[in-house]
């Protein structure tokens, strides 16, 4: 454990002491209260005169294909750059304790970022009547998901050398996986087929809590495809030693 947390230190140090993790932060939060307050093709807020973050939880999966990979790109990808990965693999930690700690600051990072956005539900909720369990259930289903795209980025800078090269591949795979739940792709596989593509789907897990529905099954789907990254990412890791 104290392992972890000094990996987890290591790492957090590098979002929050450098001017990076500021500007992809702001970038964000600008961002999702421009599309929320104002929208784009007439579904903004002030559009749809309802009291609800529903669009305001739309976006973000689409953000997240865009900002994850700006997160973890430089997790593993700048350890090989620098040199450092032998130094690092060489140390009396495990390899899982090693993947463990990164994951955990990456995903602390997005968490505060999106807590950082709680100014959005307090101005609708002044001019208007919120449902705070749909709030609430929104951004748990934030959170997860952000886990779950984290742990994709995770593996994927470990098979890379360059930022560059993560940060394309990471952008593709979370592409692929918001893409994979909507209607037009799982009619196109069939009944059978599609219906198994929209299990694997993180987007499709995230519409529950986007509609303020609590169902136990996505809470561990998100836990469980989290832990299958982070075990994909410790066999990646002990491979290349």
């Amino acid at each position: 454990m104290n392992n972890i947390k000094t990996i987890f230190r290591k790492e957090a140090s590098t979002y929050f002491n450098t001017p990076i993790g500021y500007i992809f932060s702001a970038f964000f939060l600008l961002l999702i209260s421009f599309l929320f307050f104002y929208g784009l093709g007439g579904n903004s807020f002030w559009d749809l005169k309802i009291a609800s973050l529903e669009q305001f939880f739309s976006w973000i999966p689409i953000l997240y294909i865009i900002f994850i990979p700006a997160i973890t790109m430089r997790i593993w990808s700048e350890e090989e750059k620098s040199g450092t990965m032998e130094v690092l693999m060489t140390l009396p930690i495990r390899d899982y304790e090693i993947v463990v700690g990164k994951f955990l600051s990456a995903w602390m990072f997005l968490i505060v970022t999106i807590l950082c956005t709680l100014l959005a539900p307090l101005t609708v909720r002044i001019l208007g009547d919120l449902d705070f369990g749909l709030v609430f259930m929104g951004y748990i289903g934030t959170i997860l998901l952000g886990g779950a795209y984290i742990s994709i980025g995770l593996v994927i800078s470990s098979l890379t050398r360059d930022q560059i090269s993560a940060f394309i591949l990471t952008l593709l795979a979370c592409f692929l996986m918001f893409i994979m739940g909507y209607q037009p792709i799982l009619k196109f596989f069939g009944n059978f087929l599609g219906g198994f593509i929209a299990f694997l789907s993180l987007s499709q897990h995230f519409e529950s809590f986007r509609m303020g529905v609590f169902d136990p099954r996505d809470v561990l789907f998100f836990i469980s495809f989290i832990k299958i990254m982070i075990f994909l990412n410790v066999f990646v890791i002990r491979g290349k030693k």
